[in-house]
């Protein structure tokens, strides 16, 4: 999951299957061949902010309009909601060749204004080609969102990520696990059933049919990666071309969660080498592994005497742990690990202003929080026994010291009230060679052998393009990544 993390130069921050499902499942044919529907375009609703608090840039030129869309595709009968999806129409209207819906990370991001974003990444042979698309997800900000009225206590930026105690206990995680949980099912009831990343898919497609194409393009970075295989899996003769940046494992969030420490592991040698190279002022180590053996020295001595911040806050043993974390997501956010270990080398806090801007939110928004466990929870079945999360948080721990057991501890998926209705969709060979990866080849998020496992599934469909980099969110103005993207989405060409 990129939950918290927004994109500068391409989302969001970290967070987070393909199995074709069977004929019974999918929607008919019939119904995504419907007559289009008369979409009438004018100004946009008000922006949702994203999980930092701010939303997306909005582009002047951006025009929105509201689609309806079943609830419940498997019940058609059971009621509708709305789905606001926006547009930015090329400015060189004589070279259009189509329609590109571009979608963020998350899962519970807002999408809606991530066209205007994607004019400062995107290549200007590809703006002068498409109309970019984009859209909030059912559940999101505003497409008839969820919510779980959790108090802002329980929505602090580091229990985004399930760290454990110092002494390597869930108790605590476990109960704020079954409260959101229980707090999620009070605020929005069954409606939570129905946020999942295929109905999601299929939401797609009546967008593209609302637009009146046959086919669509699609760029999804992080959680998104994960819509776009389920989508190229359900409508694989719907999708002109599939870019995938930054690709979550075949097996969609859970599995990319539990691939957290793994990816940890791969990304924290360049902010180690950062470090060291500082070692004159910031005093962690002259090279990479004493740099390592100082964050696991100073994460421990803060979980046995967190450090009290002049504002009120506790620099503790975990806040270390997730701001680091978050931190490998991208180089930018280095100088922010640097003044937190610092302070916690010292056990002095910054003066005024002398901390750097770090763009990572403190309280993440309540509708983030309720449509990323829907998705995570709704996509797939996780294991109902605490004791599950107990023994594969110490293996964790005990295998990726850095990380803490974090990746492999519990959710509130273990205690969430609606079961997945329908098993996850995997990766479906089966359609038009038509799909693109893009993948930095060190990503704390979404690591590298997951997005391996999407590029085998796929077989001959997918081409994938990895470039020696760190961080989450490949770099779309370097040449190796924008001229493979630039030859696909307009003439169709693929790298061997």
């Amino acid at each position: 999951m990129t939950a918290i993390l927004r994109r500068t130069a391409a989302t969001g921050g970290l967070l987070l299957s393909l199995l074709l499902l069977p004929a019974a499942v999918a929607p008919p044919t019939a119904d995504a061949d419907a007559a289009p529907t008369a979409l009438r375009w004018g100004p946009c609703p008000a922006p949702t902010p994203n999980a930092n608090g701010t939303p997306f840039p909005r582009d002047p030129r951006q025009r929105c309009t509201t689609l309806r869309v079943p609830r419940d595709y498997r019940h058609p009968g059971a009621g509708t909601l709305t789905l606001t999806v926006s547009r930015i129409r090329t400015a060189d209207p004589a070279h259009r060749r189509g329609d590109l819906v571009v979608v963020p990370g998350g899962p519970g991001g807002s999408g809606l204004d991530y066209p205007g974003e994607a004019t400062s990444f995107l290549p200007p042979d590809v703006l002068r080609s498409y109309d970019l698309i984009g859209f909030d997800e059912r559940g999101v900000g505003n497409s008839t969102p969820v919510h779980c009225d959790l108090p802002a206590e329980e929505r602090a930026a580091e229990l985004n990520y399930p760290f454990p105690a110092p002494d390597g206990s869930i108790t605590a995680n476990l109960d704020l696990a079954r409260r959101i949980a229980d707090a999620c099912a009070a605020a929005s009831g069954p409606y939570l059933a129905d946020i999942t990343t295929a109905d999601s898919a299929r939401d797609l497609d009546r967008i593209r049919a609302a637009l009146g194409v046959h086919r669509i393009s699609y760029l999804g970075s992080s959680y998104a990666t994960y819509l776009g295989q389920v989508y190229a899996s359900l409508f694989p003769t719907r999708a002109e071309h599939v870019v995938l940046d930054s690709t979550v494992a075949p097996g969609g969030e859970q599995q990319a969660i539990g691939l957290f420490s793994e990816g940890t592991e791969e990304a924290f040698p360049a902010l180690a080498r950062y470090l060291a190279a500082r070692d004159d002022t910031l005093h962690l180590g002259a090279t990479p592994e004493a740099v390592r053996a100082a964050y696991l020295r100073l994460a421990e001595e803060l979980d046995r005497a967190p450090f009290g911040l002049p504002d009120g806050r506790t620099l503790t043993g975990n806040t270390l742990r997730a701001v680091v974390y978050a931190s490998l997501t991208k180089p930018r956010y280095y100088p922010l690990a640097a003044t937190v270990l610092r302070m916690a080398a010292t056990r002095t806090a910054p003066p005024p202003g002398g901390s750097p801007g770090s763009g990572l939110p403190s309280v993440i928004p309540d509708n983030f929080v309720a449509a990323q466990s829907a998705v995570i929870c709704g996509d797939s079945a996780w294991p109902r026994d605490p004791a599950v999360y107990a023994a594969r948080t110490a293996a964790d721990r005990q295998r990726y010291p850095l990380t803490a057991g974090m990746s492999g501890n519990v959710w509130p998926c273990a205690f969430w009230h609606y079961r997945p209705e329908e098993p996850p969709v995997r990766p479906n060979p089966d359609g038009p060679r038509n799909i693109l990866m893009l993948q930095n080849r060190y990503d704390a998020s979404t690591p590298y052998s997951g997005a391996r496992q999407v590029r085998s599934a796929f077989g001959h469909r997918a081409a994938m393009v990895t470039v020696d980099a760190t961080g989450h969110g490949v770099d779309f103005t370097d040449p190796r990544i924008r001229d493979p993207l630039t030859a696909f989405l307009l003439d169709g060409r693929l790298p061997a």
